[in-house]
Parts: structure tokens; C-alpha cells; sequence
């Protein structure tokens, strides 16, 4: 168990830490309309979150990915990572992007925060992904699953309050040597549990 759980915290860190429209728009939001707007946004994206995880668990229990597939699913997983990693690594993100009052989320800030996660396409890839990764962990229980998950999401979700509450602060280190630091440093984890994943089932 110990090990799911680091496994999770982990990656629940690697997520926090990606630079995508969630990420701004929880700092715009909590910049723009308070800490308790922020609060509903991140619930919202925890919320989405938690049912393509769900989703995601069904669809690779029904079809049985890892006993039919498992070299298919060990690359397309590994691949989808590597592409999120390359993707991140070479990425610009222009700073004025945090300072952009339209980018501002206004009212129902749950609903606001579920769609603008859930609608994300490349989201669901790599929901799809994760499970890959988890489905290939042989010692893996459905216990193990659960607290792998559940690991990840609290993770997400207390960085998450983290950025609200300190969303004045962030928005001022945000320069673009900072951006790119991080984007690299995303990129390369991600492109190294791609790797491990495909190595998995070489």
C-alpha cells in the first residue's frame, strides 16, 4: 500500500505542476473573484477528474486491455505519455496569459471548472494512460488501484486549494524562465513513465 501511495503522490505532484488552461484559470479566478470562486473551480475540476478516472476504470475492466492487449496497451499508453511529455517539454506558455482578464472564469465556478476539464480531449487520453500504468503493475489489487487514485487525487486537489490560497504570490514568479523550467521538468517525467511503461511489457 505504501508503495501505491507514494506511486500516487507522485504523479498527483507531476499533474500539479502542468501548465494548462485549469492551472491559470485557478490562479485568474481566485485572482479575479476570491478565494471562494477558486474553491468552487477546483472542486469542479476534481469532480471531472474523479469520474473520467471512474470511466476510464470501467472501460479497461470491460474490455479486458491488460489480459487481451497487453503490448497494445503498454505502447499506445506509453506513446500517449511521451507525447504529453514532448508536448510539455517544448511547449511557450506567454506569461501575459495569467494577466488576461478574459481568461477569467465567472459565476457557477463548479460547473465552469467541470467543463473546462472534462471537455479537454487530450484529458481522457491521459486518464487513459494512467490506467494503462496501473494496469500493467502485475502486484496490483483492486485495493492498491483504489489508493493509487485516491492518492493522486487528493494530491491534485490540495495543491489545487494551495494555488488559490497563494494565487497573488504564484501569479508574481510566473516569469518565463519559471514556466520553462517547469515545462521541461513535466515533460521529462512524463516522458519517463511513458518509457517505463513501454519497457514494461517489452
Amino acid at each position: 500500500m505504501l508503495e501505491a501511495t507514494i506511486s500516487g503522490i507522485t504523479f498527483g505532484l507531476i499533474l500539479a505542476v502542468m501548465l494548462g488552461p485549469v492551472f491559470f484559470a485557478l490562479i485568474q479566478t481566485s485572482l479575479h473573484e476570491g478565494f471562494s470562486a477558486g474553491l468552487h473551480l477546483a472542486f469542479g475540476v476534481f469532480l471531472s477528474d474523479s469520474i473520467m478516472i471512474l470511466i476510464c476504470l470501467i472501460f479497461a475492466s470491460s474490455v479486458n486491455l491488460l489480459e487481451e492487449h497487453p503490448v497494445i496497451t503498454g505502447w499506445s499508453g506509453g506513446l500517449v505519455l511521451i507525447g504529453f511529455g514532448i508536448f510539455n517539454f517544448f511547449k511557450k506558455i506567454k506569461v501575459s496569459e495569467v494577466d488576461d482578464d478574459k481568461r477569467t472564469v465567472h459565476a457557477r465556478f463548479v460547473a465552469e471548472g467541470f467543463l473546462l476539464n472534462i471537455l479537454n480531449p487530450a484529458v481522457i487520453l491521459f486518464w487513459l494512460s494512467v490506467v494503462g500504468i496501473v494496469s500493467l503493475k502485475d502486484h496490483y489489487t483492486s485495493l492498491h488501484t483504489t489508493v493509487f487514485f485516491s492518492s493522486v487525487m487528493i494530491t491534485v486537489l490540495s495543491t489545487d486549494l494551495l494555488k488559490v490560497i497563494v494565487a497573488q504570490r504564484i501569479k508574481k514568479i510566473l516569469n518565463k524562465k519559471a514556466i520553462h523550467i517547469i515545462n521541461r521538468m513535466v515533460g521529462i517525467a512524463l516522458i519517463a513513465f511513458g518509457l517505463s511503461m513501454i519497457v514494461k511489457v517489452i
